[in-house]
């Protein structure tokens, strides 16, 4: 390198440097706020991988109040408001609704529609991130999604059209079917479902694979439990994912026997589908999380399998 090369160097390095505490002085808790993003998808492994059910359900609640902090001062970073929508589904789902259950099969019914509601206003919540996330990319989003259906699918075809844009509708497409699910008195909710279908479809469309195939797996769930249910798709379904996930996401399995096998009434093949969860061993440490929380629900589904067939009980 020449002196003046050199000099160069030296003068554009402290430019940028410059630049950057300028930046920073200007605001310092924005910048740090976007620096942080990327820790979110470093440690969201660990997070996935860890092994205790109790301690991970504990950590939520303060995780989502840092991550509204965070998302108060960046509102407009995708990957800080893609995890708060994550946190909100994860925890509603995995504990909330765990303990609905629970409250459900003690005859708690006051308890129970307590922590329905609770349920609710997370999903409320992820819902509404969902929506501006994509008013984020497209400011029509609004006027699609007020189209109906097809009007939405042809927005997502235009916008979301890469298989990085996957998690955005899956995430938009489960916190809307959770909504569904917890808020299933109330029509208007419900009238939504075709919505969720399509988002959760376009998630498939662009990545497949996709979170060990839970959106194909979600879309096997709403065949399965909707009015009136097609079985025959959901039965083709979840024997899709079932192979393409080698059967190590053990959520596959456990949704199989609690929506297709009850609606069937085949106390056999559920039986046989919650053995599988409860003997495997640890199949799939990606995801280790989501299979605790499968082998913790197909105990109790075994352990109560009078409530769900008639016939059992008599």
């Amino acid at each position: 390198m020449s002196g003046s090369s050199g000099l160069r160097a030296v003068s554009l390095v402290v430019g940028l440097v410059s630049a950057l505490i300028s930046v920073a002085a200007c605001d310092s808790a924005k910048f740090a706020a976007d620096s942080t993003s990327g820790l979110f998808q470093r440690a969201a492994p660990a997070i996935e991988q860890y092994w205790d059910y109790e301690t991970a359900g504990a950590a939520f609640p303060a995780s989502i109040i840092q991550l509204e902090g965070i998302m108060r001062v960046v509102p407009d970073n995708e990957v800080v408001v893609t995890s708060t929508i994550g946190a909100y589904i994860g925890y509603g789902t995995g504990w909330i609704e765990d303990r609905v259950e629970v409250a459900d099969a003690d005859d708690r019914w006051k308890e129970a529609e307590r922590l329905r509601a609770r349920a609710l206003i997370m999903y409320e919540r992820a819902w509404d991130l969902s929506k501006h996330l994509m008013r984020m990319r497209d400011e029509s989003f609004d006027e699609a999604l007020a189209l109906g259906p097809d009007g939405l699918k042809s927005w997502l075809d235009r916008v979301l059209n890469t298989p990085e844009d996957a998690p955005l509708a899956f995430w938009a497409g489960a916190s809307l079917g959770a909504r569904i699910n917890m808020g299933m008195e109330d029509m208007d909710t419900v009238a939504d479902l075709p919505l969720a279908k399509v988002l959760l479809g376009h998630s498939v469309d662009l990545d497949p694979d996709f979170l060990f195939m839970t959106p194909k797996m979600t879309l096997g769930v709403l065949a399965a439990s909707q009015f009136p249910p097609d079985m025959d798709l959901a039965k083709t379904i979840f024997d899709e994912v079932l192979e393409g996930t080698e059967r190590r996401n053990l959520m596959v399995q456990l949704n199989m026997a609690r929506y297709y096998a009850v609606n069937k009434g085949d106390s056999k093949l559920f039986t046989e589908l919650l053995t599988e969860v409860l003997e495997a061993g640890d199949v799939l440490p990606e995801s280790r999380l989501s299979n605790v929380l499968a082998k913790r629900r197909a105990k109790r589904y075994m352990d109560q399998i009078e409530l769900f067939f008639s016939d059992l009980s008599e």
